[in-house]
C-alpha cells in the first residue's frame, strides 16, 4: 500500500525526523509513502494527499485552522495532528481529525495510524435487500438511523437506503471505535464528523445529530478513542 503523504510543520529538525521515522517504516513493511515536506502552508502548490500530518502550532500559525483550509481544498483527506502537547488532543474534537501523533511517541502512532487507516479502509458493511447482499464499504457510510425494526443507512453519495434490522443487530456488526451513537436512534461514522459539541454532533456535510444528555460524556469519550484508538 502507498501512501501520499504530505507534512508541514515549522521547525526543520522535526520534519526531517517524520520523513525519516516514515522512510524507517517503509523499509520494515509493506507500506510506502510519497512524501513532500512543507515548513510553510501557503507554499503548498495543490492540496491533494491521503495523508496530511500536521503541527498544531506553525511559527504562530494554527494547525486547526490549516486543517479546515484543507478539507475545503481536499474533503477526503486524512488530517493526523503532530505535537508535543498531549493536552491539546481535547481542542482538536472542534476540528475534522483522522489521528493524534505525539512528537516523543512518533514512531509507535505513526505505526498505529496506519493499521488504523488500513482497517477503516479494508472493512465493509453487509446491507441486504430483497434477499441479495451488497457490500459497503464503512467508509461509504455516513451515518445510520433506527426506526424500531427500519434501519435508514445515508452514504456519501446521498443515497438513502433502508433493511429490516434492530440497533442490537446493527451495534454487533459495526467496527469497533469507529461509530458514535449520540442516542438510541442515530450512529455515525467518526471519519464524517466535522466536531463534537455537548449537545451535538456536526457532520461534514452540515448535518446536525443532536445528543442527548445522558450520552454526552460517552459521546465525547468514544470520539476519543476513536482518534487514539491502538
Amino acid at each position: 500500500m502507498r501512501i501520499k503523504t504530505i507534512v508541514i510543520d515549522d521547525d526543520a529538525y522535526d520534519l526531517n525526523k517524520i520523513q525519516n521515522m516514515l522512510d524507517k517504516i517503509s523499509s520494515e513493511t509493506v507500506y510506502q509513502f510519497t512524501v513532500s515536506l512543507y515548513s510553510d502552508p501557503d507554499s503548498i502548490p495543490v492540496y491533494s494527499a491521503d495523508w496530511y500530518i500536521v503541527d498544531i502550532d506553525l511559527n504562530g500559525k494554527s494547525g486547526f485552522d490549516l486543517a479546515n483550509v484543507i478539507k475545503e481544498n481536499d474533503p477526503s483527506a486524512k488530517i493526523i495532528f503532530c505535537t508535543n502537547h498531549d493536552d491539546l488532543v481535547y481542542q482538536s474534537f472542534e476540528t475534522d481529525v483522522f489521528y493524534f501523533i505525539r512528537k516523543d511517541k512518533l514512531y509507535d502512532d505513526l505505526m498505529n495510524c496506519i493499521k488504523k487507516y488500513v482497517r477503516i479502509s479494508a472493512m465493509n458493511y453487509a446491507f441486504r435487500r430483497n434477499g441479495e447482499v451488497t457490500y459497503l464499504s464503512w467508509d461509504h457510510i455516513i451515518r445510520f438511523e433506527i426506526s424500531k425494526n427500519d434501519l435508514f443507512i445515508y452514504t456519501k453519495d446521498s443515497e438513502e437506503l433502508s433493511e429490516r434490522k434492530t440497533l442490537k443487530q446493527l451495534l454487533q456488526e459495526i467496527p469497533e471505535h469507529s461509530f458514535l451513537q449520540p442516542s438510541s436512534h442515530d450512529l455515525v461514522n467518526c471519519s464524517y464528523v466535522q466536531s463534537v459539541r455537548n449537545d451535538a454532533v456536526i457532520l461534514k456535510n452540515g448535518t446536525v445529530i443532536p445528543v442527548v444528555r445522558d450520552r454526552s460524556k460517552e459521546v465525547k469519550k468514544a470520539y476519543l478513542q476513536y482518534l487514539t484508538w491502538r
